[in-house]
C-alpha cells in the first residue's frame, strides 16, 4: 500500500471537496432538471445579452463569453434547440451569420432557473452571515488564482522546448545550465 504524502489538513480539504462532488451527483428538480451546467450558463448568457424579440447573438460571441470552443457551443445549442429553448435566426444585416436567441419557453425556463440560483445563493449568504460570506468569497478568489497560476505554469512547461525547462529550473536555483 502506498503511503500518502498529504498532510492531515490537506487530506481534510480533499474529503470536504469530495463531499461537494457527491452533492452535485444528486438529481435536481426545478427548471434545469436533467440539464448540464453548461446549458444553464448558455441560457443565462442569452437571457442577459438578448432582449426578447431581438435577433440574438452569434455562436462566436457565446463561445468568447463562456470561454469554450465554438463547436462546444454548437453542440449545446443543438440540444437546447431540440428541446425548444433556443432558436437560430439569420442576421438581418448579414444573411450568412446565424444568431441564437431564446424562445418563449427558453425565457420561462431561464427566468425560473435564475430565481432558483438567486434563492440558493441568497440562502447561503443568509446562513453564513456577512463576515463568513466575505471570507468565503476571498478564499474562493484565492483558490481560483492558485489554479489559474498552476495552469499557466503547466502550459509554460508544455510549450517549453526540451532542455529549456531544465535551464529555467537551474537558473531559478542559481545554478548554471548544463
Amino acid at each position: 500500500m502506498m503511503e500518502s504524502r498529504l498532510s492531515p489538513l490537506a487530506r481534510e480539504l480533499m474529503i470536504t471537496i469530495r463531499r461537494f462532488q457527491h452533492r452535485g451527483k444528486k438529481k435536481h428538480g426545478g427548471p434545469m432538471a436533467g440539464r448540464k451546467q453548461s446549458e444553464g450558463m448558455l441560457l443565462m448568457v442569452l437571457r442577459g445579452r438578448v432582449d426578447h424579440g431581438e435577433p440574438g447573438i452569434m455562436v462566436s460571441e457565446i463561445s468568447r463569453i463562456l470561454d469554450v470552443t465554438s463547436p462546444t457551443v454548437t453542440q449545446l445549442i443543438k440540444g437546447l434547440e431540440t428541446d425548444g429553448l433556443v432558436t437560430r435566426g439569420s442576421d438581418p444585416s448579414d444573411r450568412r451569420a446565424v444568431r441564437i436567441s431564446l424562445t418563449d419557453e427558453g425565457v420561462r425556463v431561464t427566468d425560473s432557473f435564475i430565481q432558483e440560483m438567486e434563492s440558493m445563493v441568497g440562502g447561503l449568504t443568509d446562513y453564513l452571515g456577512e463576515e463568513d460570506t466575505r471570507m468565503l468569497v476571498k478564499l474562493l478568489d484565492r483558490t481560483h488564482d492558485y489554479f489559474a497560476r498552476r495552469e499557466e505554469q503547466e502550459q509554460a512547461k508544455e510549450n517549453a522546448e526540451p532542455g529549456q525547462e531544465r535551464d529555467a529550473e537551474a537558473s531559478d536555483k542559481g545554478e548554471s545550465p548544463l
